[in-house]
């Protein structure tokens, strides 16, 4: 059911579309730091910043700001946008 409030985000990309439909959501913001110990070094050498969307049946989705790799040899197929 939408409210008033409610909004849809569309991410596109060549290999198609996805679509989230974002109301009486709940929104966390993280950035590497606040990861637990046993991830954290890996969290701040991988992502800048993560938004949670967690939706009212449970689930979740997760948007990483990824970190450019040092090399770009390190992530085949890698590329800048």
């Amino acid at each position: 059911m939408k409210g008033k409030k409610a909004g849809t985000v569309v991410l596109e990309a060549p290999a198609g579309n996805l679509s989230l439909s974002i109301g009486l959501c709940t929104f966390v913001y993280e950035e590497p730091k606040e990861a637990k110990p046993v991830v954290r070094a890996e969290a701040e050498s991988t992502t800048v910043s993560a938004l949670s969307v967690f939706f009212p049946s449970n689930e979740v989705f997760v948007f990483y700001e990824l970190r450019e790799p040092l090399g770009k040899e390190s992530l085949p197929g890698w590329s800048t946008i």
